[in-house]
């Protein structure tokens, strides 16, 4: 399939226009093409139409190709069509035999399989490797769940909670997801990238390689360089510049923080130690703080931020 003609067809299905039978098209080329046949988004908008008409003898090419049947169905004598009718009803026979085998498989192997799960209740940097040999470092409070069978199942998915550094090993046949996790799903083959799962608040910054995020509808493909988070009031990805480096400081055990908000940074320190019971004095509930602090010791983090401005701003409560 010629790229311009995907291009296409993605164009016709951003403005709605796509028939039922460019659909199945359309929908049977993403899942079946290489990942590097895909059209740019940039490459989709400036196309046009003119240079890559879907004509009904196009469409009817393309169906045909994919499908193994024409579009239009020709018709044909009474005595065939019984006869057609007798064939489909056997193959709906075997292929319903087929998925009631298929079901009962799963469901044997879905409870034998059981799910497996990463925490890391420290106040360290817990490094682990998956099954698949996908190196992750789990930020403190953080969990992963396994929620497929890395060997057997088509799709590598997990779940996170919290904030992580992912190395994905690479494997086309078998894309690795992250699902129900934060404000959207991530799919990718083989990249490295920093992932902050929270409602609300999460956000993917990419390192190398090329990620797809999505909730419902709406995606967006992100590139090295770039992070992305999910703009609730727009509906819509907000992907920006990032700075890769700074996002994951954490794995050397600091903390980053650019113009933050004293009322955050004393959050995410209650987050990290729960019994902590840190309180900011009213007075600076409006300041920022740019600078470092050591992910696992609190006395010295708190010394640093009160040497910071020149008094006692955090307390114990």
């Amino acid at each position: 399939m010629m790229n311009s003609k995907i291009a296409a067809l993605y164009k016709k299905f951003l403005k709605g226009e796509l028939s039922p039978e460019e659909t199945a098209i359309f929908l049977d080329l993403l899942t079946s093409c290489e990942r590097d046949e895909l059209p740019g988004l940039e490459e989709v908008v400036a196309l046009d139409d003119r240079d890559c008409e879907l004509n009904n003898t196009t469409s009817e090419d393309i169906f045909l190709t994919i499908t193994g049947t024409p579009l239009h169905t020709p018709t044909v004598p009474i005595w065939k069509k019984r006869w057609s009718v007798i064939s489909v009803a056997a193959c709906l026979l075997l292929i319903g035999l087929a998925f009631l085998f298929q079901f009962k498989f799963r469901e044997h192997k879905n409870v034998a399989y059981a799910t497996v799960r990463y925490s890391n209740p420290t106040k360290f940097v817990k490094r682990l490797i998956l099954p698949d040999g996908t190196q992750v470092s789990l930020r403190q409070g953080a969990q992963i769940e396994l929620l497929s069978d890395f060997d057997t199942d088509s799709l590598r998915r997990i779940k996170l909670s919290g904030e992580a550094f992912f190395e994905v090993a690479k494997n086309p046949e078998q894309p690795f997801v992250i699902a129900s996790s934060g404000d959207f799903d991530v799919r990718v083959l083989g990249t490295a990238f920093n992932l902050n799962c929270s409602q609300g608040h999460s956000r993917l910054v990419l390192n190398h390689g090329r990620v797809c995020v999505s909730r419902g509808k709406e995606y967006s493909i992100v590139k090295p360089g770039q992070q992305v988070a999910y703009d609730e009031r727009q509906k819509q990805f907000d992907v920006s510049k990032a700075d890769t480096t700074s996002a994951t400081n954490w794995k050397s055990d600091l903390l980053s923080f650019n113009q933050v908000p004293l009322t955050q940074i004393v959050a995410d320190l209650n987050n990290l130690y729960p019994d902590s019971n840190l309180e900011l004095i009213d007075s600076f509930r409006a300041e920022s703080y740019t600078g470092y602090l050591p992910a696992s010791d609190l006395e010295k983090s708190l010394t640093m931020l009160n040497t910071a401005f020149n008094q006692t701003i955090i307390h114990k409560k």
